[in-house]
């Protein structure tokens, strides 16, 4: 009964990290070719905000991209650990 319990938990764990990949996926090479044009950091927009505010927070956002997706492999891995300890249990 408790092995049955174990490997259970280990599929939730495993479940809900493919839906943190799925949507939060692995961050990707960026592959562009083009060059772009920069503006300075300084620079105010028409609308009125600070280029370096849009630099951080697209920053920000990467890193919150970045904690969530290795949040969602973790959840695979202890998953999968947990199955195991299911079998042998």
């Amino acid at each position: 009964m408790a092995s049955h319990v174990v490997n259970s938990i280990g599929l939730i764990l495993g479940m809900m990290g493919v839906i943190l990949i799925f949507v939060w996926g692995p961050p990707q090479p960026n592959f562009d070719e083009s060059v772009g044009l920069a503006i300075e950091e300084a620079t105010v927009l028409v609308d009125g905000t600070k280029v370096a505010d849009i630099i951080a927070e697209q920053k920000r956002l990467k890193r919150r991209h970045e904690i969530r997706s290795r949040a969602g492999l973790g959840l695979i891995f202890v998953g999968f650990l947990v199955q195991l300890l299911g079998v042998w249990v």
